[in-house]
């Protein structure tokens, strides 16, 4: 059996070593045991915020205020409030939320021993809306909306007013500064929140009182018994934002505020209870070239649609097309299809659902397969009752327009 010496021997042994660096390193080499992190607390939320809040920039920076708001409008939603008092300070960088609602908890959790007060502002998945028992119907599902809020701020001090006192404790970016302290004896109940955005966080964290107010009055129109107050100390000016006419009165709105010319009087209106899941559903056709729709879950906007839109776009689409076959209403030489038939078209669709499935923490789009089918079947039936108002259909046709059809509205 040949051996290798000298020159050759130093060879192989070099040959060898690399080898066993290239096997150590494909085993792992340095990456050990040792390099692993464990984020602890709220501590994962400031090193990935956009992993809760989806970014953070201008969007990110109002997501947090849309958080604390929407645990008050969920207080609104059990029944528990009626009034919601939003103050932009005059350093435009920190803001105050406050309802009339049942207040946090303080009492001491059997489990962890910490007032509810700390546990749900200081832990991820921590909070009241997990089961049906509090909240029959909310938008925060996760607990983590206030903590998220809490570990993205410098500052932030809760406010509680109930069992007669009034309770309070601070955090800066997430952690307690003190104890829940009871301050004095009080009559009323509600919760307060004040808090200030960490600027190591956020590219800036001025806030656009525009954009507040313009978010704030949406909802007062999609829960028309609520009445919430906006304060904008930078300007000085006071908001008082209540619509209890309800959605009709919010299409209204954006159709004008869109400088869109409706084409007929009564808009289509439609509601239902199906299943535990409440669906209102408001639309007309305009002059315009654009189809907008605005849809809501339990009161949040979903920016990027979900299986409710699906169902309202494929509702509308079959009606019209159901309604023109029926009546022998033919295009001569036109094809329409579902997007010429919702040209124009501006909707307002508002869902309240026990268990939705909202896709990431930023709820903007959702994901419940049942609702396509429940608006859809809400939506064709429609088109059977009530006056009949005319629609010219548009065509991206050169043949020109078709024959108007009429569309029966619900009475």
């Amino acid at each position: 059996m040949a051996t290798a010496t000298g020159k050759n021997a130093k060879k192989t042994n070099k040959q060898t070593d690399t080898a066993g660096t290239k096997s150590s390193q494909k085993d792992g080499g340095s990456y050990q045991a040792k390099d692993i992190e464990v984020l602890e607390g709220l501590e994962a939320v400031r090193r990935r915020p956009a992993m809760y809040i989806g970014t953070t920039d201008a969007r990110g920076l109002h997501h947090l205020l849309w958080e604390i708001v929407d645990n008050s409008v969920d207080e609104f939603l059990a029944g528990e409030t009626d009034r919601i008092n939003c103050t932009l300070h005059k350093d435009g960088s920190s803001i105050t939320v406050s309802d009339n609602g049942r207040g946090i908890p303080v009492d001491k959790h059997p489990k962890t021993k910490k007032s509810a007060l700390e546990l749900i502002l200081t832990t991820l998945h921590a909070g009241g809306k997990f089961s049906d028992k509090n909240y029959a119907r909310s938008g925060g599902l996760h607990g983590v909306g206030s903590s998220v809020v809490n570990a993205l701020s410098t500052e932030m001090i809760a406010t509680v007013r109930r069992d007669g006192h009034e309770w309070m404790q601070s955090y800066k970016r997430g952690q307690p500064t003190a104890g829940v302290k009871q301050v004095r004896r009080i009559r009323g109940h509600g919760t307060t929140i004040f808090f200030r955005p960490d600027d190591s966080i956020f590219r800036r964290t001025k806030f656009n009182p525009e954009t507040i107010r313009q978010h704030l009055e949406d909802i007062s129109f999609i829960h028309g018994g609520l009445k919430i107050f906006f304060h904008d100390e930078t300007k000085g000016e006071t908001h008082e934002l209540h619509h209890p006419e309800g959605i009709g009165a919010y299409l209204e709105k954006i159709t004008t505020d869109g400088q869109k010319k409706s084409v007929h009087e009564i808009p289509f209106s439609t509601e239902k209870d199906d299943r535990g899941n409440r669906i209102e559903v408001v639309l007309h056709w305009t002059e315009a070239t654009d189809e907008e729709v605005r849809s809501y879950v339990n009161g949040i906007r979903t920016h990027a649609g979900g299986t409710h839109e699906s169902g309202l776009r494929t509702g509308v689409a079959k009606a019209v097309k159901n309604y023109m076959d029926v009546h022998d209403i033919k295009a001569k030489g036109v094809t329409v299809t579902n997007d010429d038939i919702r040209e124009g078209i501006v909707t307002i669709i508002s869902v309240f659902l026990g268990d939705p499935m909202f896709q990431g923490q930023t709820k903007e789009k959702l994901n419940n397969p049942e609702l396509s089918g429940q608006v859809e079947g809400l939506i064709r039936p429609g088109w059977k009752r009530g006056s009949t108002p005319t629609r010219r259909l548009p065509t991206r046709s050169s043949a020109g327009s078709c024959s108007p059809p009429a569309l029966a509205w619900p009475a």
